[in-house]
């Protein structure tokens, strides 16, 4: 729960949030606290991240080197694609980010490394949604409901099963403003040694400078699929 948006949380709002007791939330709020995961805004009583929390995200960077793996892969293509590039897994229902390279263009979405994102709206989550079982997806589609982020967002099960046979297929997936109305993406799976999907990478770009998306999305898919090849050489051996 406690994510860029909102950072902090009073014990009664998140214990609605979180459809529980909030004698049950005092209780583990406040073991959270002890042990350093949070901390308490002596003034509002409102509680954040604790430090602690950071020696987690250095054990895991150390325990997976992938993230810097990609962010070098990334750089070496920077020259080549002046927008944004994009590594996520799948956490649950949602897109976690674990490596992100602004680009040098003019346009930016503001994505921090550890934000999360949604699954149907996103070239990223559908890559990773599509290499799921048949029961997962279905699983999120009654869970999530396919709520809409944008006009252009995919509110519709059978819509949504059809993409997902496209990217099985082809091992692309795109975004044509689903979840920020002016900024397109496309991405493909990165795979672990035992062929399960592991990750995901995506190239993001903003919608009104590409009129004919189709062809500018054919262009980019072939940089997509050699970058993706060389995190997948790294993954096939150490993954």
């Amino acid at each position: 729960m406690f994510s860029a948006q909102p950072a902090t949380w009073g014990i009664r709002e998140l214990a609605r949030e979180l459809d529980m007791n909030p004698a049950t939330v005092s209780r583990m709020v406040h073991t959270l606290k002890s042990a350093g995961y949070l901390t308490q805004d002596p003034e509002t009583q409102r509680y954040a991240l604790g430090p602690v929390v950071m020696k987690l995200a250095s054990l895991y960077m150390h325990q997976n080197p992938l993230p810097e793996v990609a962010r070098r892969i990334f750089e070496s293509y920077a020259e080549r694609f002046e927008y944004n590039f994009y590594l996520g897994t799948l956490s649950h229902y949602q897109v976690i980010y674990l490596a992100v390279l602004d680009g040098r263009g003019r346009i930016k979405v503001m994505v921090e490394t550890g934000g999360s994102t949604g699954l149907h709206t996103t070239a990223l989550g559908k890559v990773l949604l599509a290499f799921q079982s048949d029961e997962f997806i279905d699983t999120f589609i009654r869970h999530s409901g396919l709520h809409p982020f944008s006009k252009n967002s995919i509110t519709n099960a059978d819509v949504l099963w059809q993409q997902i046979r496209e990217i099985r297929r082809t091992r692309i997936a795109i975004n044509k403003g689903e979840h920020f109305e002016d900024i397109a993406a496309i991405a493909a799976p990165v795979f672990g040694r035992n062929g399960q999907i592991i990750a995901g990478v995506s190239m993001a770009y903003p919608r009104y400078l590409y009129p004919d998306l189709d062809a500018y999305e054919a262009q980019l898919a072939p940089l997509l699929r050699e970058i993706a090849g060389e995190i997948n050489a790294y993954t096939a051996t150490h993954a």
